[in-house]
């Protein structure tokens, strides 16, 4: 179902991009607090973590707050990372493209809910190497509740669940039993799962074959650029304890580095929003 309001299309893009930046906003709460047990994203106010001055409101509007204030905070002066306006942006930016696949619809509604969990996975399992139960879980329930909006897709959404989550799983248990380590975390495991509830299993292997592609592209790059690629998490490397030390101070061997793929699965996801059907029909010779 679309809505047609008799205003500008401009007016309601603008209108979107500073919504979509207020969740983005947001969404920077999340990707700080949520692998932090301890602390709230809701409460308390969001404060400098340099000095602990609590953030006025005209200090945190969001993109515009960071370059009127230079990227520094107003009492103790201490930089404020730029992952803050990026994060606002990519959300701007994706509500409006998402406008302008769907139009003001449903399917907009749902699909930038979808995008912003995605958003928040990426920079906490680029941080932290982690993609939280907190997302991926309620995402999976929230996405079989929605696919009861259009007609049949609830057999789309179930298949995809389960192929999706338990596809992968057993590709990471087939290469846990070749290369004797763990290869891939669960959390991507769940991720996969609650990418194919959101989209369907028709998306897994455009999903798949985009994320590998650009995983595999992007460690490239960073090996060529020399950027240090970390090892896998501690309790990965327990036949290897005694060279702990030695690890963190050398350079990890690129096909033994642990390199976050929610990230890839995630940008795979919302490029399939825009050209998984393009996709599909060259493979269909259409």
């Amino acid at each position: 179902m679309h809505l047609d309001l008799p205003v500008p299309a401009a007016f309601i893009g603008i209108m979107l991009a500073v919504f979509g930046a207020a969740v983005g906003s947001f969404l920077n709460v999340v990707i700080y607090r949520l692998p932090l047990d301890d602390r709230s994203i809701v409460r308390p106010r969001s404060s400098c973590p340099a000095c602990g001055a609590i953030i006025s409101w005209y200090d945190n509007i969001p993109i515009i707050s960071f370059f009127l204030l230079r990227a520094r905070c107003r009492r103790c002066r201490a930089p404020i990372s730029w992952r803050y306006p990026l994060v606002e942006a990519l959300s701007a930016s994706l509500i409006v493209l998402l406008w302008w696949r769907f139009g003001l619809s449903v399917a907009l509604a749902v699909h930038f809910v979808f995008s912003a969990a995605l958003l928040a996975i990426t920079f906490i399992d680029i941080d932290h190497r982690i993609i939280p139960n907190q997302i991926s879980l309620p995402g999976i329930v929230i996405a079989l509740g929605c696919s009861f909006l259009w007609e049949g897709f609830w057999k789309d959404s179930l298949i995809g669940l389960l192929v999706g989550g338990g596809g992968l799983l057993l590709l990471s248990g087939g290469y846990s039993l070749i290369r004797k380590r763990e290869g891939m975390g669960m959390g991507d495991v769940k991720l996969l799962a609650m990418l194919g509830a959101w989209l369907g299993w028709q998306c897994l292997l455009f999903v798949l074959l985009f994320a590998s592609l650009q995983g595999v592209l992007a460690s490239v790059i960073m090996l060529l650029a020399g950027v240090k690629l970390k090892p896998p998490l501690p309790e990965e490397w327990e036949e290897q304890e005694q060279e702990e030390e030695e690890q963190e101070e050398e350079q990890t061997a690129f096909l033994a580095a642990a390199i976050p793929f929610g990230p890839f699965l995630a940008l795979a996801a919302v490029e399939y929003l825009f050209f998984g059907s393009w996709f599909y029909a060259f493979l269909r010779g259409q």
